[in-house]
């Protein structure tokens, strides 16, 4: 009956946290699903000197 218990609160423990992980969601993979921006962007190059 100890294993049962043990079983249980791990399976329980387990689906606590995918929910929590699909209710908050995860920085990373949001951070790959925003698109471009549109419209113009600054120009941010800074050329190398003497790269020739």
């Amino acid at each position: 009956m100890g294993s049962t218990m043990a079983l249980m609160f791990k399976s329980l423990r387990d689906w606590v946290g995918e929910t929590l992980s699909h209710a908050l969601g995860n920085p990373s993979e949001e951070k790959k699903t925003v698109p471009p921006a549109i419209g113009f962007q600054p120009y941010r190059d800074v050329p190398e000197e003497g790269s020739r």
